[in-house]
């Protein structure tokens, strides 16, 4: 749905995000409760209308398709956070249960894998890649 960063921009966003990171990291070592969300009307209405809505009609893992460039490797459903991609018959299969975080696209080191139309062309990389 979005336009995925160039490898630079993300860079620069996962700079800007280590630090917040590694302050959460420090306080759940150390027990401590991580600091309230913030509380606005805004981030209400996303939160409790907007978001589950998105989820319902927009987050859907029926488009996702695996062309004959598949190397059969199964990195896709290894990396697969919620454990939604299985292998049955040679075959790749999206459960119900994604967040569209693209992990599956991304770590496909044949590129075998697009969302529809949505993901042709567009940028794949993934955390570890841009610490290079």
């Amino acid at each position: 749905m979005f336009d995925a960063p160039e490898k630079n921009e993300a860079r620069e966003i996962i700079e800007n995000a280590n630090p917040v990171i590694e302050l959460a990291a420090q306080a759940i070592s150390a027990g401590e409760k991580l600091p309230a969300e913030k509380d606005s009307l805004y981030y209400r209405i996303l939160s409790g209308i907007v978001n589950p809505v998105f989820y319902l009609f927009r987050v859907k893992s029926n488009a996702f398709k695996v062309d004959d460039r598949c190397i059969e490797c199964g990195k896709c459903a290894e990396k697969c956070p919620l454990n939604n991609i299985r292998i049955v018959d040679g075959k790749h299969v999206w459960g119900k249960n994604c967040t569209h975080c693209m992990a599956c696209i991304c770590y496909c080191p044949a590129e075998a894998i697009e969302y529809g139309e949505k993901s042709k062309g567009k940028p794949r990389y993934h955390v570890e890649g841009l610490r290079n």
